[in-house]
Order: structure tokens, then sequence, then C-alpha cells
């Protein structure tokens, strides 16, 4: 009897199992657009994310606000009322030649027309104080009626007349990416100083 060779098949590219080398090549693939995905779509869904744009918007127009006439008169803009500016600070309502109509006793928030609720607000006049030469933050001295610097220890309460911290509103964050700050140069008592108006 003869025998009878039978080939066996050999395998095609079809029927072949799976690789290493092909199952590496699929995961990265796989990997890369996973991560594309996650860096591409939050930036074409960040213009309708809400973010820190209307707070420049705001901090912008409170800054216009208080330099060109709320703090002086708008026939005069960027030079800022001594009166005016200590009435602000102090939390007392204007006198009748400020261009500001805010409240005695209410939020800076509240007196800039914004949501206390939703919105912060710092508003601070800094300027090199004449008793140190330091740029700091600027008091209205009422024994002397000059500005001095905060932090030199001749900004508090003597003779009790309370002299005036030009400082309104809460602390702004540590985080400075968290806050959105316009600055504005204006002349106060004679003296150039910048107005701080940070929002968070």
């Amino acid at each position: 009897m003869a025998r009878s060779h039978q080939r066996r098949p050999t395998s095609s590219g079809a029927d072949r199992g799976q690789t290493t080398l092909d199952f590496a090549i699929g995961m990265s693939l796989f990997l890369a657009v996973l991560i594309f995905v996650f860096l591409f779509v939050p930036g074409l869904l960040a213009p309708f994310t809400s973010g820190g744009q209307g707070d420049t918007v705001s901090s912008n127009r409170v800054a216009d606000h208080l330099t060109k006439g709320a703090l002086g008169t708008p026939e005069e803009p960027f030079v800022l009322d001594s009166q005016c500016t200590i009435l602000f600070f102090d939390n007392q309502s204007p006198a009748e030649k400020c261009g500001g109509d805010w409240t005695a006793g209410t939020s800076v928030e509240a007196a800039m027309g914004l949501d206390p609720a939703r919105q912060n607000l710092n508003v601070t006049i800094r300027g090199t104080a004449p008793n140190s030469g330091d740029e700091d933050i600027l008091c209205w001295d009422e024994d002397d009626n000059v500005l001095v610097g905060i932090s030199h220890g001749t900004c508090g309460t003597s003779d009790g007349d309370p002299d005036v911290p030009f400082t309104r509103g809460d602390a702004p964050p540590d985080a400075n990416d968290a806050t959105v700050t316009a600055l504005r140069v204006a002349s106060l008592n004679g003296k150039d100083v910048t107005v701080y108006v940070e929002m968070w």
C-alpha cells in the first residue's frame, strides 16, 4: 500500500494570530488619539466656558470710572480730588463736587455696581511715600493733611483723628492667576499715584 503524503496547508496572512508588535502599534495609536482628544477638546470648548474675561472688562470699567471722574470730576480725568478719595476709602457718601455716586456703608463691590455674591473687588492706591521714598500703599494723614505710606507707622489714629488708608475691599487671594488687575496712573494731591483695581 502506498503511503499518501498530505501536505499541511500553510497559514496565510489572513488567519495568523495577533503578534506582540501588532498589539503595541494598536495600543500606541489608541493612546495617541486619546491624549489628543483630552488636550484638544477643552481648547475647543474654552470660548463657551465662563472665565476671567468678564472680570477683565469689569476691572477696567471700575478703574476708568474711579480715575476718570468718581474720585474727582469728569472735567479733569486722572486727577483725583483729595476729599472725594478720602470719602470713598472711608466708606462715606461722596461730596457734591465728586463725580461718584456710591452709598455710604456699602461694600466696595456694591459701590461700584457689582454683585458682591459673584465678584470680589479690592481698590488700592499706591505711590511713592513722602515719609520713606519707597513704593507703598498710601494713606491720608488727617493731622498734617498729607499723603504718607501705610507701612511706615505713620498711618493710624492720633489725636482722635483717624487716618484713612487708601485700600478698600478684601485682600486678593495669594494665587496671582486667580485675579484680574487693572492699573491707572493718576494725580493725587500733586503726586503721581497708581490705582490698582483687583477682581476675582
